[in-house]
């Protein structure tokens, strides 16, 4: 494969265009930032994805010329890969980004934009924070600790994530309020027992959903149960078991869903902006807490070869690793 594909040239890549951003940040050039931003996240998933394998760059139309440089059969000197937003969903399939993240497909239109000269960002938006974000949480995945990747610029971006993550809660706050504004209004004159019964049908929605180890598309995730932050109606929090399957390694991924009020949050920063803590507890479907995992509800995948005894023993990681990071009480 040529070496320009490689996760590891990727990376370089990212890395240049990352470090030209912030410079640009710096001068308040912000056309250039965003174009340098952009260019850097889209190397980064790249990166991301031809780490896991090559051929996930594929850009799925044209001719095969990249196919057969991917497998080495054929050397050129025009590469095609798949475009920022096929591969972002791509990542998102994956579990790697979160299924829906406006201020990231935002960054993406303003790097398209300034490209095309029609950059029109709004004031509020936090392009910085954004860009911080979302490449923090890609370098995991690629066996890279932001120190070493934001080099000098490093305490600006913990400067400026922590006054991102000020705004996640924010909007959270706000996602929340609208959650239960809806359901008010849903709600509005229907008598106490049929608010029950609703009540009643919707936490028999969430356990027909399925708590416990889920597969989807071969990624493995556990489905805790959760009382919503909104409607206290039982919902679904959902974290990844990275690293087995074909589900990623780096970080456990963690989204929330009521199926009441339909409040939402996606990703690590947002479910914990709505209240629950990375450490708090998993419980079963029955409703019990589960501090470890039982390796036996695994062996059925192990048996299928959807997964192997490494990938069970990960698994298992990720829950005495959650155990171990709540706090003792004396």
């Amino acid at each position: 494969m040529d070496s320009v594909l490689s996760h590891r040239s990727l990376y370089w890549g990212a890395h240049k265009f990352a470090h030209s951003a912030m410079d640009a940040h710096a001068r308040h050039d912000q056309e250039v930032f965003l174009l340098h931003a952009g260019v850097s996240i889209e190397r980064l998933t790249k990166a991301v994805l031809s780490k896991t394998s090559p051929f996930l760059l594929m850009e799925l139309k044209g001719n095969d010329d990249t196919l057969f440089q991917l497998a080495g059969l054929k050397e050129l000197t025009k590469v095609r890969t798949a475009g920022a937003s096929q591969v972002i969903g791509r990542l998102r399939a994956m579990d790697v980004l979160p299924k829906k993240d406006p201020d990231l497909d935002e960054l993406i239109e303003l790097r398209n934009g300034v490209a095309h000269l029609l950059t029109n960002s709004s004031e509020s938006f936090d392009a910085l924070g954004t860009f911080a974000r979302v490449s923090n949480t890609l370098l995991p995945h690629l066996d890279i600790e932001p120190a070493e990747f934001w080099g000098t610029w490093n305490e600006a971006i913990e400067i400026a994530l922590s006054e991102s993550l000020a705004e996640v809660a924010r909007e959270i706050r706000g996602r929340i309020e609208q959650a239960k504004y809806r359901l008010e209004r849903r709600l509005d004159g229907v008598p106490t027992d049929a608010v029950d019964i609703i009540y009643g049908n919707a936490n028999d929605a969430a356990e027909a959903g399925g708590f416990g180890v889920r597969v989807q598309c071969g990624d493995f995730s556990y489905h805790s149960p959760r009382e919503c932050p909104a409607c206290r109606c039982t919902g679904h929090l959902v974290v990844t078991l990275p690293g087995i399957g074909a589900t990623p390694e780096g970080d456990p991924n963690r989204s929330f869903h009521c199926p009441l009020c339909d409040f939402s949050a996606y990703g690590v920063d947002e479910v914990a902006a709505a209240g629950i803590a990375r450490s708090e507890v998993f419980f079963s479907g029955s409703g019990e807490p589960l501090t470890a995992l039982d390796p036996s509800v695994l062996e059925e995948y192990v048996t299928y070869g959807m997964i192997d005894h490494s990938g069970v023993a990960k698994a298992v990681q990720v829950f005495a690793e959650q155990a171990a990071a709540r706090p003792t009480t004396s």
